[in-house]
C-alpha cells in the first residue's frame, strides 16, 4: 500500500493489526480466568491470544475501522480458548502448540468478521473500479451490505478447506502407511507437549486428572506399606526370641 501511494491507508492497517493483537491477548487471558476461576493468570493464553488477534484481523485490516479491529481481536481471543478446548476434547487432536485453533479457527473467524465489518469507503479505496451501485455488494453487513461479501468469505473458507484436504490427505495417508504418522502409545498418553516439546500445553485441562492420578498412586503405595498385622496375619517375630531379647536387655 505504501508503494502505490496509500501510506495513510497502510498506517490504518498497521494500527488495526496492533489493536487487534492487544485485545486478543486481553480477551483470551480474562476469558480463560473467568471460565476456570481460581487458576493463576496463564501467560501462554495471552501470547496465543496475541496470535489469534493477528490472524483474525489479517483478512480485514485495511477495510475495517479501529473500533471494529478492537472487537475482532477481542472475539478472536475468546474464540481461541473455545477452539482450543474443541480441538482437544471433540476433534481429539493433540496440538501442543494450539496451531489449529489459532490459525485455522481464528483465520476462519477473521474472514467471517470481514463480511460484517468491512466499511464501503475503505473498500472503495482498494478497488478503482468500485461503482456506487456496488456499495451494497462490497459492504459489510453492519454497514448495510447485502450479505454477498459475507457469502464470498464463507465460500473462500470452504475452498481453502477443500484445497488443504486435497493436498494434505494423501501426504498424511502416506505417513500413516509408513508408520510415521503416530508416536508410541506412551508418548500419546503423556502428550506430545510433554514428550516432544518439554512442557504442558493444557495445564487447566489435565491438572485435576494428574492430581487425582498422583493421589491414587500414593494411596496404592501406602496400602502396600501397611503392616501385615492389619490384614489379620500373625507377626513373623518368634515370641520366644522376643522374650530372650528382653531378658538379655
Amino acid at each position: 500500500l505504501i508503494f502505490i501511494g496509500s501510506g495513510e491507508f497502510a498506517g490504518g492497517a498497521v494500527v488495526n493489526t496492533m489493536l487487534s493483537s492487544a485485545t486478543g491477548a486481553l480477551g483470551s487471558l480474562f476469558f480463560r480466568t473467568a471460565v476456570w476461576p481460581g487458576r493463576e493468570w496463564d501467560i501462554s493464553a495471552a501470547l496465543n491470544g496475541v496470535l489469534a488477534g493477528l490472524v483474525a484481523i489479517t483478512s480485514g485490516c485495511p477495510v475495517v475501522e479501529t473500533w471494529a479491529a478492537l472487537v475482532i481481536g477481542l472475539l478472536a481471543g475468546i474464540f481461541y480458548i473455545l477452539a482450543s478446548r474443541f480441538t482437544i476434547r471433540v476433534m481429539r487432536v493433540d496440538d501442543p502448540l494450539d496451531a489449529t485453533p489459532v490459525h485455522m479457527f481464528c483465520g476462519m473467524l477473521g474472514l467471517i468478521m470481514t463480511g460484517f465489518f468491512a466499511k464501503p469507503e475503505f473498500v472503495r479505496r482498494l478497488n478503482s473500479d468500485f461503482q456506487p451501485e456496488d456499495e451494497k455488494i462490497y459492504s459489510g453487513v453492519f454497514y448495510g451490505g447485502s450479505g454477498q461479501l459475507l457469502a464470498s468469505q464463507i465460500v473462500e473458507i470452504l475452498v481453502i478447506l477443500c484445497w488443504v484436504t486435497l493436498f494434505i490427505a494423501p501426504y498424511f495417508s502416506f505417513l500413516n502407511k509408513m508408520g510415521w504418522f503416530r508416536v508410541s502409545p506412551d508418548q500419546e498418553e503423556s502428550g506430545l507437549d510433554d514428550s516432544h516439546h518439554g512442557g504442558s500445553a493444557y495445564p487447566e485441562i489435565y491438572a485435576e486428572d494428574n492430581i487425582a492420578k498422583k493421589n491414587s498412586n500414593n494411596f496404592y503405595e501406602l496400602e502396600k506399606a501397611i503392616p501385615e498385622e492389619k490384614e489379620g496375619k500373625k507377626s513373623t517375630v518368634d515370641p520366644d526370641e522376643e522374650d530372650h531379647t528382653l531378658n538379655k536387655a
